[in-house]
């Protein structure tokens, strides 16, 4: 049974967590006693054989310890019926496609639920990599999972180098253990904590960090902005075929965005230099508001700098939430499209997001410039939005993996992202303006 509401642990290059050293852009999961469980098992031997011996059903071809044995080895645990789980695997084939000429081996774990819609999945989506079934939950057990989907990320000398990593870091641990060799994989531990002694002997010679910043608070820092013609030259994320016939310019797929003026909740954000990942919701879809909305405030939580969430609450069709007699069954059928309908909505429930209340409508553009029937359509519709104000992804919620596929781009290739943040280094180097 998946486990909902996990808190992120950020990890810094060469910053120590529990005596262990998180390799740079790759993010732990998981807080706690958890974290500390899957910190243990960090540069110790994987329980290869266990995972080999213990399932005894397999979708492809079981491999055997030997052909792992030297080669780094991706593991993916997941399941067919949790929506989340399905850009994880396929995530994990397009860096089994990508790097299996490099030695990776995959191998995917789904739960003990579900199995036997497993192997119609599998073949639709052309896994290229064997699928085991945990059916009594023994690997779920051994390697501490805690919600599907997790990854588990081992080295050539055979030890677990990354454990419960966030989805978007998973490439990155994989290009570093396929780029080492088994004996720089074995002296991985021991080479970390001297790059990490060195870099604390750099930072007290350097003597101008201002110790008093916080990078997750930082004042907003002037800076040049970027120009015309390098915002045209960004690899921005690619649209589909279909969505390029579809449209009759490319302006038509990236309509402008403005942040609309009102009653925020806590206040109207600071979004210069910030990418925008702003989505429609209410309370009467459950799915969004319990579940999808939790995810987008862990995100807000772990991209603080770099990304401005904002949910906007809009009416919906007034026939959901009515029986078929069309009396109200839902409680929130009736709720005001206002702060207090906001206020009501999450209860007790804090929130790290911006939220607004739209109550003619989604303020969203819309899809390719498609026009909307009804506000029914678009309750967890969702844009990514980049520095200049132009919509990168138009998606749903639902579709997590292209959401958060998108966001991920612009994170790395954003020019007004990377323009902001070279104003920060330097005003945290310089300990001011």
């Amino acid at each position: 049974m998946r486990k909902l509401g996990s808190t992120v642990v950020v990890l810094t290059v060469l910053g120590l967590v529990g005596g262990v050293c998180a390799a740079q852009d790759v993010r732990n999961e998981g807080a706690g006693e958890h974290r500390t469980a899957m910190d243990a098992m960090i540069f110790k031997p994987a329980p290869i054989d266990f995972i080999l011996g213990e399932p005894h059903e397999w979708i492809g071809e079981k491999p055997t310890a030997a052909e792992l044995n030297g080669k780094p080895v991706l593991i993916v645990y997941w399941a067919e019926w949790y929506r989340p789980s399905h850009a994880a695997l396929m995530l994990a084939n397009r860096l089994h496609k990508e790097f299996a000429g490099k030695g990776l081996k995959v191998i995917g774990v789904h739960d003990s639920s579900g199995w036997s819609e497993v192997e119609p999945f599998v073949r639709k989506r052309k896994i290229g990599f064997p699928i085991a079934f945990d059916a009594e939950g023994a690997v779920w057990d051994r390697l501490g999972v805690d919600q599907e989907p997790d990854f588990y990320v081992i080295d050539r000398a055979g030890n677990m180098r990354f454990a419960d990593i966030t989805t978007d870091s998973v490439r990155r641990a994989v290009e570093i253990v396929v780029g080492e060799s088994a004996s720089a994989a074995a002296g991985a531990e021991r080479n970390q904590a001297s790059a990490a002694r060195q870099a604390e002997v750099a930072r007290r010679r350097a003597g101008a960090i201002n110790q008093s910043i916080s990078l997750d608070n930082l004042p907003a820092i002037p800076f040049t902005e970027p120009t015309a013609e390098q915002y045209a030259s960004t690899d921005w994320p690619k649209f589909s075929k279909e969505e390029l016939e579809n449209a009759s310019s490319y302006e038509e797929l990236t309509p402008p965005f403005t942040v609309p003026d009102g009653d925020w909740i806590p206040k109207k954000p600071e979004t210069k230099g910030k990418i925008i990942v702003a989505y429609t919701w209410h309370p009467a879809d459950r799915e969004v508001t319990n579940e999808l909305m939790l995810k987008l405030d862990e995100l807000q939580k772990q991209r603080a700098r770099d990304v401005v969430v904002m949910g906007f609450l809009v009416p919906i069709s007034d026939q959901r939430g009515r029986n078929r007699r069309g009396l109200v069954v839902d409680k929130f059928m009736d709720l005001p499209i206002s702060t207090d309908g906001i206020t009501y909505a999450l209860g007790d429930r804090e929130t790290t997001q911006y939220l607004l209340a739209s109550p003619n409508g989604s303020p969203l553009p819309a899809a390719n410039g498609r026009r909307r029937r009804n506000n029914d359509n678009v309750v967890g519709n969702v844009i990514v939005v980049s520095t200049d104000g132009r919509v990168r992804r138009s998606t749903n919620l639902r579709d997590w993996g292209n959401f958060q596929q998108a966001l991920d781009q612009l994170l790395r290739v954003d020019p007004g992202v990377k323009a902001r943040r070279a104003a920060e280094e330097r005003y945290i180097r310089g300990g001011g303006g």
